[in-house]
């Protein structure tokens, strides 16, 4: 349909671009009015405007184009595209393995809001399973996904993470505020 009107927008300005011309043979340029100049500016704007809707867009060729593409797709709410702009961000082959990691927790992110406990928990086994020999900072957010397992019904799991998370603070101190975490799931 905007091929169709695009095409007819297109016919509309030529034939207005050769009556002008014929009429700037046939009179002089005083005899002109405003609204014949108009009228070529609408139209010429209307087809520039079509033009830029219908060019295609930019692939996405690195991870970061991804990762902000699922970003502002999430920050509309569209959350079905955002998980669709990341699995299709980890079929590239440049990433490493925190940026595949990155990639399968932004999708279990985005799953724990939906409130998808499964499928937010088997994301993050994937991005913890990458980063098994990574270093990585703690985040609040580490509180948050530990909880999600316990409302799959995966609480055992949920320990297990935890302790994981646990001995990494010989690098990063603050993995110690995850221990009242590991106290109320071993209650």
């Amino acid at each position: 349909m905007r091929k169709f009107i695009f095409y007819i927008l297109f016919f509309l300005l030529i034939f207005d671009i050769f009556h002008l011309i014929y009429r700037i043979k046939q009179y002089n340029l005083a005899n002109l009015g405003y609204s014949d100049f108009l009228s070529i500016i609408t139209l010429l704007i209307a087809v520039l405007l079509i033009i830029q809707k219908n060019r295609p867009k930019k692939k996405l060729t690195k991870f970061k184009h991804f990762h902000s593409e699922a970003f502002n797709a999430e920050e509309r709410k569209e959350y079905e595209k955002a998980l669709q702009i990341r699995e299709e961000g980890l079929r590239l082959t440049t990433l490493n393995n925190l940026q595949r990691a990155e990639f399968y927790f932004g999708n279990g992110g985005t799953y724990l809001y939906l409130n998808d406990y499964e499928n937010a928990t088997y994301y993050f086994d994937k991005a913890f399973e990458l980063t098994k020999q990574e270093k990585f900072p703690y985040h609040d957010q580490f509180v948050t996904v530990i909880e999600s397992y316990v409302k799959a019904n995966r609480k055992n799991d949920a320990i297990h993470l935890v302790e994981d998370l646990l001995k990494r603070q010989s690098y990063n101190k603050k993995f110690i505020k995850l221990e009242p975490v590991r106290d109320r799931l071993l209650m």
